[in-house]
């Protein structure tokens, strides 16, 4: 597990740095593609939930995808999706063809595909049905990575995330933050939400590496600070829980069961 953090911090710096170096752009990108495939398929080869994510959000009416191209999950979407038609289509395919060669990559893209062809996050949950989460949910988390605060405070992956974080410090003597109630930890819960909040920010560097390498101007400052600081506290904050959560479920926590019906 401590490993797949390492492989985020080079991801950064490589997308964060040398990427400006023109000499060295096409194999820059390509390392930090190769990474970012490895980190996803770790974290997602078992839940699915950022197929799922893609899927939906290639659902949604066009207007909807729109608001979110300047994000880098709405720019790998418009990549898997693109019919031709738009300005940037020639470069869309160039983007399309270099992350053909990446297995989880080309199968989350994939993802986005069938979701556009049947418009309908219904069927997306169906095919992805590992994924616990509704599409609410997971598409939540396209605008809350941006916004640190919003993703541990509303974002039903990093509630329980904080659950667990709070669950250390009350359990280790420290003062309770914000006046919360003491917390539990739901170990499976955390392990999911960590997961899929892990896979969404592999993904994410993969578009902010391809919104740089390509020139993209939409989606480069939501691509700064904001994605980098919010994916980074989410490493850190698993990396805490994951050693203070008990591995038996004390009881069930922020997150719905499972079982859940996921539409009503």
């Amino acid at each position: 597990m401590n490993s797949i953090y390492c492989w985020f911090a080079i991801v950064m710096v490589i997308s964060g740095t040398t990427l400006a170096n023109d000499s060295k752009k096409l194999q820059n990108v390509k390392t930090v593609i190769a990474i970012a495939d490895k980190v996803i398929n770790f974290h997602d080869r078992t839940t699915e939930c950022v197929g799922e994510l893609m899927c939906i959000l290639a659902a949604l009416p066009e207007s909807e995808r729109n608001k979110m191209l300047s994000t880098p999950l709405g720019l790998l979407n418009k990549i898997a999706t693109d019919k031709g038609q738009d300005r940037y289509s020639l470069i869309y395919a160039e983007a399309k063809k270099l992350l053909a060669g990446y297995p989880t990559i080309e199968h989350v893209l994939n993802a986005a595909a069938n979701g556009h062809s049947v418009k309908d996050h219904k069927v997306c949950a169906s095919k992805y049905s590992k994924c616990p989460y509704e599409p609410k949910e997971l598409l939540d988390t396209v605008n809350d990575l941006g916004d640190i605060t919003k993703l541990f405070s509303k974002n039903e992956f990093g509630k329980v995330i904080a659950d667990a974080l709070e669950y250390n410090y009350t359990h280790v003597g420290m003062t309770q933050t914000h006046s919360r109630k003491k917390r539990s930890c739901d170990k499976e819960a955390l392990d999911i939400s960590c997961g899929t909040l892990g896979a969404t920010c592999g993904l994410a560097t993969v578009g902010c590496a391809i919104c740089a390498f390509f020139s993209f101007g939409t989606c480069i400052t939501v691509c700064g600070t904001a994605v980098a600081g919010a994916c980074g506290s989410v490493i850190a904050g698993c990396g805490i829980a994951e050693i203070a959560c008990p591995a038996k479920h004390e009881h069930v926590s922020a997150q719905r069961p499972v079982t859940d019906k996921r539409f009503g």
